[in-house]
């Protein structure tokens, strides 16, 4: 996955800081998004039910950014190709809370995601620790998290939702910390922009997610 960057990504994670990647880094992040967000529109209007087939090519898209993140010019057409059809995988569920009346939902998690994502973002550039470390234990998180939200599918109940909730919502803001500390010591090449953006992208868009999870109490298919 991409929060996870090979050894490439962290070779240098020792040398100075990379103030041209963090650039880099931030303008194709700000690209990404708007892509994303034209791409929710777009899904919004063709319904959930392509919601499946746009998965599975925006997985494929999530691993053909990192295996050709070095190829300069695909590499960023693939990120704004995921970037877009993520967001017509998002656009959907977004469109159903508004039509279930709870629009007001969707924007204060937006408001929410926004503030912790400079918050957050801005204590992993101000912080003077190299946060590498953290990499293990937020991968377990990860697989715990993946692991209790298949047995929430068999189980579910409201307490294991909120549970998982406010779990996902941390652990991407421990993510969202720790993939903007290293884009800090990352070594400067455009593949590293890209695979980096990447990670970024999909922090702020789970934490999004989950933060819209907890602020609606469930959704419109628990209401």
């Amino acid at each position: 996955m991409s929060y996870f960057p090979s050894q490439r990504t962290q070779t240098g994670a020792l040398s100075k800081l990379s103030s041209g990647l963090l650039g880099k880094v931030f303008g194709l992040l700000a690209f990404a998004l708007v892509f994303a967000s034209v791409g929710g529109v777009v899904g919004a209007q063709i319904g959930s039910g392509w919601i499946l087939p746009l998965f599975i090519v925006q997985i494929g898209l999530m691993f053909a950014v990192q295996g050709l993140r070095e190829k300069e010019g695909i590499n960023m057409v693939l990120l704004y190709a995921f970037a877009f059809v993520s967001g017509m995988t998002i656009g959907p569920l977004v469109a159903a809370y508004v039509n279930a009346g709870m629009g007001t939902a969707v924007l204060q998690a937006g408001v929410v995601t926004g503030a912790m994502t400079a918050g957050l973002g801005g204590f992993a550039l101000v912080t003077k620790r190299n946060l590498s470390s953290w990499q293990p234990y937020l991968f377990v998180g990860l697989l715990g998290l993946l692991v209790a939200m298949i047995v929430n599918i068999f189980v579910g109940g409201s307490v294991m939702y909120g549970i998982l909730s406010w779990g996902g919502a941390l652990l991407f803001s421990a993510l969202l910390i720790f993939d903007v500390n290293r884009a800090k010591y990352a070594p400067d090449t455009m593949g590293n922009a890209v695979v980096l953006t990447l990670g970024i992208y999909l922090d702020i868009v789970n934490l999004f997610l989950f933060i819209l999870r907890i602020i609606s109490g469930g959704g419109p298919g628990r209401r």
